[in-house]
């Protein structure tokens, strides 16, 4: 059975005449009893009989009738979730440095996949070079960047939660005794940083010409291998809040840095890049408020 003829055969039904079907269907009278004709062959059934004002259903007519409904709004449903949904797949690639700032991006995740569960995300951490080199080679499709110095080089939106910088150290250390960590804390003791960040970042900056006095003991690119050098009072490692546990039975506390240290967190990508049908869908996630997401 063609569906545009159970088309042809519904419109005659609610009509109750071939010549106002007709009219409806733009098509010719004589062309519309044609088709319904073969559908009456080629099921073996008549289906309509001739009333004084027109025709009507058999019951053979009315049970076609209830099947067609079925299968036309079916057919009409499955074409619209096509258009709307475009049957997005594949996958989305995100290069990211740690930062609460992923919190934002895993929540946009869970409702993307909602909504098109055949998509698969790959996640890729690493610090802000490795990041941008992914993304300048195409191996991801966006960044998540901390206070990067040349975001403008791409699109992005800025995420609403920043990162404060601040200290993980034993609970014992007398410096744990302080609400907040100031430069001159710091400037004899051993410290565990991120390297770039002392070089070019927040805290080179912070530390102003007490850099020079500092005591690095080691860098890293990703917190929770650092973090295991305060554990064993290896040194005082610098580094975001939120990244690692400092709560009660760690054995460490995390003090925040003043005058106050915070960075902003960009999702970016690349100018002019092509993108997969999942990663322009995901970008417009990414773009929704929390307003409209609340919806």
């Amino acid at each position: 059975m063609d569906v545009r003829v159970l088309r042809y055969f519904l419109a005659v039904c609610e009509e109750g005449s071939m010549s106002r079907a007709a009219e409806v269907l733009h098509v010719t009278q004589p062309a519309l009893s044609r088709q319904i004709a073969d559908l009456e062959r080629e099921l073996d059934c008549k289906l309509l009989m001739r009333e004084s004002r027109g025709v009507a259903p058999t019951e053979g007519g009315l049970y076609l009738r209830r099947r067609a409904e079925e299968i036309i709004s079916l057919v009409d449903q499955t074409k619209a979730e096509f258009i709307k949904d475009e049957m997005v797949e594949g996958d989305v690639y995100i290069g990211a440095g740690e930062s609460d700032g992923m919190r934002v991006v895993a929540e946009r995740i869970k409702k993307f996949r909602e909504a098109y569960p055949q998509v698969c995300f790959h996640l890729h951490s690493g610090n802000s070079v490795d990041v941008i080199e992914r993304l300048e080679r195409g191996l991801d499709d966006f960044a998540v960047l901390m206070s990067y110095p040349e975001i403008n080089r791409y699109l992005h939106i800025r995420l609403k939660p920043t990162d404060a910088w601040g200290v993980f150290m034993q609970e014992d250390d007398p410096l744990a005794q302080k609400q907040f960590i100031g430069p001159d804390d710091l400037v004899d003791k051993p410290l565990v940083v991120s390297e770039q960040a002392m070089k070019t970042g927040a805290l080179a900056h912070w530390f102003g010409d007490g850099i020079k006095e500092t005591d690095i003991v080691a860098t890293y690119n990703l917190v929770f291998n650092a973090v295991q050098l305060a554990r064993v009072n290896a040194g005082y490692v610098l580094t975001f809040d939120k990244l690692a546990s400092a709560e009660e039975g760690s054995g460490l506390v995390f003090r925040l840095l003043y005058p106050p240290v915070v960075s902003s967190i960009d999702f970016a990508w690349k100018r002019d890049q092509a993108m997969s049908s999942a990663a322009q869908k995901f970008l417009e996630y990414m773009r929704m408020d929390d307003k409209e997401e609340a919806k």
